[in-house]
């Protein structure tokens, strides 16, 4: 599942949409019971539906996130666990999806949801990594064009970054937010702090989705990768220039 997981991810990063889509079914044909699973085809079933405004596609994507969301999980073991922070992020997208169709015109019904669970959270950037080794310690650092660096340690910055929870397990995902935006260019960086897995691992790939304008009428996305080599490596992922 691992090595299917990772396929599925560099397909996305190349936009081979329908590659990527039919191996993440398989992924979630298998653990569907994981957030994760069901996170990742939402995320290339939005990206490809997006493209050619398909509402099934997308309706599709809003059940899965809505379910990855909301049900609970047997491997969900605290605020630090990747199903737990993949739940909040799933919200998040659902939310930010729904969002993105009302603006563009695209009428895909959206499932039922509490009232207070629904809200536009449109943003100026927002980063999200994960990677794909499972019981992984990695964490997400931004450095902001102003020199700040935001990570676990480091939540909220004087420019107005926010960085999410640290998460100690499992794939991630970690993610990186701002509201308003400031000229310049972002480090986005990632430090392979610790394997939790007792069998030997090979490297692992860390994959951060970039998005700019998230949740508007002119979301922008881009995909930066790095392979990260040993434990207590911290790497440079890319950098993004806001103009």
């Amino acid at each position: 599942v691992s090595l299917l997981r990772t396929m599925g991810w560099r397909l996305r990063e190349a936009k081979c949409y329908d590659e990527s889509i039919a191996v993440f079914r398989r992924v979630h044909s298998m653990r569907g019971e994981e957030p994760q699973s069901k996170r990742d085809l939402a995320l290339v079933l939005t990206e490809r539906g997006k493209a050619v405004k398909d509402a099934a596609m997308l309706v599709e994507a809003m059940k899965l996130l809505n379910s990855a969301a909301f049900v609970p999980s047997a491997r969900r073991s605290g605020r630090r666990g990747n199903d737990f922070q993949t739940s909040v992020l799933a919200l998040e997208e659902l939310n930010g999806l729904i969002a993105w169709c009302e603006a563009n015109g695209v009428k895909a019904e959206p499932p039922p949801m509490d009232a207070a669970y629904r809200r536009d959270l449109p943003l100026a950037m927002r980063i999200v990594m994960s990677w794909d080794v499972d019981e992984t310690d990695i964490d997400l650092h931004v450095l902001e064009p102003g020199g700040e660096e935001a990570f676990y340690g480091h939540r909220r910055t004087s420019s107005g970054g926010f960085v999410s929870e640290d998460v100690t397990t499992g794939y991630g995902p970690e993610e990186y937010l701002r509201k308003t935006s400031e000229k310049g260019g972002y480090k986005v960086m990632a430090n392979h702090f610790a394997s939790h897995q007792q069998a030997i691992v090979g490297a692992a790939t860390v994959t951060a989705s970039v998005y700019t304008g998230w949740g508007t009428k002119d979301e922008k996305m881009e995909i930066l990768s790095f392979r990260l080599d040993k434990p207590r490596d911290k790497h440079l992922v890319g950098e993004v220039k806001v103009d």
